[in-house]
């Protein structure tokens, strides 16, 4: 491992558990009993920030850009259509834009690795590391170089926000095909445990196929970062550094969808420590997302319908930190 990363991740402290119970003990000794999700969110910004009386949250959403598998025969539009939905958000029109500034977030769009360029603006920044991933079956997806390069990126965009007093941010996805490549790491995490995967990729062999698979191309969930570079992307690399950063400066993390899920996944195989900053939010009628619950032993609080990406699911789990607070501070 990276010197550097190793160090970071070395800093990685659990949250205060003390301050996480004596929320919850105070909140369950109410005479009005409380919201099971506001409550469960308490006790995690207690944890986090070490204090009953948090102050107003200052919110962020980063959205990740990058293509991914351009070379693998799915790709049609040539990245003509993530650039399209990325120059949206750029120039402030994309539901995202609005959705963030009622919850009253910034928003930040990285191009990570999107096909076609766009141009740098206010709010967007071009981190650009390579043209869209390579598909993981034709070889590794990222050069290492790459994929240090990415998540670096996204540890620095990370402790940059929280110089700038931050302390809550969620995370999106823009860009195309970036499913099939969550599907590929969330396997990898159930390569010890196939039987476990939904029933509807059960059917005939597929089960036998995809072991197969997973042994020749070495997906082995042990080296995540051996599998970020095998089978990721640049914006599943920037996010995964850049939940590792949220976590070393103890700023909350909402995360919505599959693909910013397999970071999740990664920066937790890296450090457990983690798990105590990170927040779900929305649930997906979608098998990777369930998977990676599952995997996660988390329970998303509210049902996103057909919302699945940009971040929007993030937003909406923003804004149910901000209730949590206000709880906590008229409450206790």
């Amino acid at each position: 491992m990276d010197d550097v990363l190793e160090q970071l991740i070395s800093q990685i402290e659990p949250m205060d558990i003390k301050a996480a119970g004596e929320c919850y003990r105070k909140l369950s000794e109410l005479p009005i009993r409380q919201d099971g999700n506001l409550s469960y969110l308490a006790g995690r910004i207690a944890g986090v920030q070490g204090t009953l009386h948090p102050d107003m949250l200052k919110k962020a959403v980063v959205l990740f850009a990058a293509d991914h598998a351009v070379d693998g025969g799915e790709n049609k539009s040539k990245g003509k259509n993530s650039k399209a939905d990325a120059l949206q958000i750029a120039t402030g029109r994309g539901a995202i834009n609005k959705v963030a500034h009622e919850a009253r977030a910034g928003v930040l769009l990285l191009d990570m690795g999107l096909e076609e360029d766009i141009s740098e603006s206010q709010g967007v920044q071009n981190l650009k590391v390579m043209q869209g991933s390579h598909f993981w079956g034709h070889g590794p997806a990222m050069t290492n170089d790459e994929m240090l390069d990415a998540m670096f990126s996204g540890i620095q965009i990370g402790q940059n926000l929280a110089d700038e007093h931050y302390t809550a941010v969620g995370i999106g996805n823009v860009g195309e095909r970036a499913l099939l490549t969550a599907f590929i790491i969330t396997a990898a995490f159930y390569r010890d445990q196939l039987d476990d995967l939904p029933d509807h990729m059960k059917s005939g062999d597929t089960l036998v196929k995809l072991a197969k698979l997973m042994d020749q191309f070495q997906l082995d969930f042990r080296n995540p970062l051996e599998l970020l570079r095998r089978a990721g992307a640049p914006d599943i690399a920037a996010m995964t550094g850049f939940i590792l950063a949220a976590a070393q400066r103890r700023m909350l993390l909402v995360f919505d969808n599959a693909v910013t899920g397999a970071a999740v996944l990664l920066a937790r195989a890296l450090c457990p420590h983690v798990d105590d900053f990170i927040c779900p939010s929305a649930k997906y009628n979608e098998p990777v997302h369930q998977m990676q619950m599952k995997k996660l032993k988390l329970k998303p609080f509210i049902d996103a319908g057909t919302i699945t990406d940009q971040g929007m699911g993030s937003v909406i789990g923003l804004t149910l930190l901000d209730a949590a607070v206000e709880m906590m501070n008229k409450n206790i």
